[in-house]
């Protein structure tokens, strides 16, 4: 075969191969079908568990209170609840405080959770000017506490929330089940002795009870006992 031919025939050869490869050459692509369709404006929120602590005229505000810490500013609230018990006669007897909690968010609680913190004995010298104690002073859990749970007018009862009851719906006088040393969570209990849910908007009201066990006892003249109540709600 002459080279001229040679030539001419490689040529065709390369032709085929470049309408082979433009083809696909047995590997080619095909368009596909699809549809689409999209769910737009997605979102997760939550509500609110907003407790209020009303004692007398005052109510103060877990949302403004003053463990509430204010988004972006790093500052605490300034909202801060009322005393509940003030210049007692430690040797008086029972004394008793009146307290309103209302949930006020848009969530329901499963209950409703108190402690006491904070207890600590102090002499009164801001009354008596004196700092002469008599002995060492009775233990916190010389203190004994009750709270029973009424209706709004303070004086008819509903459950006994925290304390003994052998009639209910009234607590048996203050015992020691609860003192002011009573400083671990616990839940507050309602009608049927189960703890307390709390719907949204709603209301509950308690008188506190504060026995002294220790009564007529010279430990306890010229004494202060100061301590906290904490509430808290839970979902």
């Amino acid at each position: 075969m002459s080279k001229k031919r040679i030539k001419q025939y490689l040529m065709l050869l390369t032709a085929v191969g470049l309408v082979a490869v433009a083809a696909g050459g047995g590997s080619g692509t095909f368009a596909s079908f699809n549809a689409q369709v999209t769910n737009p404006g997605n979102t997760f929120a939550s509500g609110t568990l907003f407790l209020h602590n009303t004692n007398g005229a005052t109510t103060c505000k877990s949302e403004t209170g003053a463990l509430n810490t204010i988004p972006g500013t790093g500052a605490g609230g300034t909202d801060v609840c009322a005393t509940l018990f003030s210049n007692v006669n430690l040797q008086g007897g029972d004394t008793t405080a009146h307290l309103a909690l209302n949930n006020a968010g848009t969530l329901a609680a499963t209950d409703l959770k108190w402690d006491i913190s904070g207890c600590t004995w102090g002499d009164n010298f801001a009354v008596t000017g004196s700092h002469i104690l008599f002995g060492a002073p009775p233990a916190c859990s010389a203190m004994w506490v009750t709270v029973q749970e009424t209706q709004s007018n303070y004086t008819t009862n509903v459950a006994c929330a925290a304390g003994t009851t052998t009639t209910p719906p009234a607590c048996d006088a203050p015992d020691g089940t609860y003192s002011l040393a009573s400083s671990a969570p616990t839940n507050l209990l309602t009608v049927g002795g189960v703890t307390a849910p709390f719907a949204a908007a709603a209301t509950r009201y308690y008188v506190i009870t504060i026995h002294p066990g220790v009564t007529n006892d010279n430990t306890l003249q010229n004494r202060t006992v100061t301590f906290a109540m904490d509430w808290n709600l839970e979902q």
